[in-house]
């Protein structure tokens, strides 16, 4: 009799679903030609990512959070799907939502550095790359996977150049861990710490997103 533990089918898996994730999020639903880049980041560079995120404390203890979580989520066993789009619209359509009155002026403006990525942007291009997103979350809710979207980790990614020629990304990442990591983080602070952060971190309290401009 061949018996398996679960430990030992938990890697397979995961790659199995995250495998999954990205060929459906390559081909659901765009505007335009698909342009969404797409990879799966191994633990090695998702510590990397994790440390990067830890470095932020001082100016957003939420990544900092991540950071701590992502680094103790990588010893049990995670995959990441981090998708990015480039900024530049290539549609044409003079749309002006992007605050540009044709695509050429949003083209041709100056590009602004943030700390989660380079704008101005298409909102095409944040569609599309939230369209990817959606549909990889969705293959790993039907699969029963734990799945959560991250900015913090889309930036790191694209901060640390693990994902490249993209303006903007998020990380889509999965566990199968026995509890659902991604439902209470707030676990080694107090009420007190997470009632200041959140004063801090949430844009429409107290000032702008991470990173945002002065």
């Amino acid at each position: 009799m061949s018996i398996r533990e679960f430990e030992e089918l938990n890697p397979a898996v995961l790659d199995r679903v995250i495998e999954q994730m990205a060929v459906v999020a390559k081909t659901r639903f765009h505007f335009g030609k698909n342009q969404t880049k797409l990879i799966i980041v191994g633990d090695e560079e998702l510590n990397e990512m994790g440390d990067y995120c830890w470095s932020l404390a001082d100016m957003s203890p939420l990544a900092a959070r991540d950071g701590r979580m992502i680094r103790e989520l990588v010893k049990e066993g995670c995959r990441v799907l981090v998708i990015g789009e480039k900024r530049r619209s290539v549609l044409n359509w003079n749309c002006g939502a992007c605050g540009f009155r044709t695509c050429k002026e949003l083209n041709t403006a100056e590009t602004q550095e943030t700390l989660i990525g380079r704008g101005p942007c298409c909102v095409f291009k944040l569609m599309d790359m939230n369209l990817a997103a959606n549909a990889a979350a969705a293959v790993a809710h039907r699969q029963g996977m734990h799945c959560r979207v991250f900015t913090t980790l889309g930036m790191s990614a694209l901060s640390l150049e693990i994902i490249k020629d993209v303006d903007i990304s998020v990380a889509v990442l999965i566990s199968a861990a026995g509890k659902n990591p991604f439902f209470d983080r707030h676990q080694y602070w107090t009420d007190e710490h997470w009632d200041e952060t959140f004063k801090k971190e949430f844009p429409t309290y107290e000032r702008g997103f991470i990173g945002a401009f002065e």
